[in-house]
């Protein structure tokens, strides 16, 4: 059985979810970087979307919106819907509450791998 593509929004949508993930160490402004980077590890941040939106590199060349993580993280010329906020020995991210099912279950193994990472 083929999986159906899921249909983003490409409209701001308010950051009114928080989820506080224990870092290794005190991040302060390497946080966003860092939980970026831990993101892209994880097989939910490629898993195609469909989105209208796009970004636009340097030479004027559009970036597709078309993963679970680039919607959330973005693109450059698209800032994606998710703040990352250094806090001590925390991160807190915000994003979408009404985001789809699938930025949840990316932000949930997220959270996980950070957590349980030596």
């Amino acid at each position: 059985m083929k999986k159906s593509t899921t249909t983003f929004p490409n409209a701001a949508m308010p950051l009114d979810m928080q989820v506080d993930i224990q870092a290794p160490k005190p991040l302060g402004v390497t946080a966003k970087v860092f939980i970026s980077e831990a993101a892209r590890k994880l097989s939910l941040y490629d898993q195609p979307i469909k989105c209208d939106a796009k970004g636009q590199d340097s030479k004027s060349k559009k970036i597709a919106v078309n993963t679970v993580g680039r919607w959330l993280f973005g693109v450059p010329g698209y800032e994606g819907h998710v703040r990352v906020v250094p806090a001590n020995d925390k991160v807190l991210l915000y994003y979408p509450k009404e985001s789809p099912k699938v930025v949840h279950e990316l932000i949930a193994s997220l959270k996980e791998a950070v957590e349980t990472a030596k």
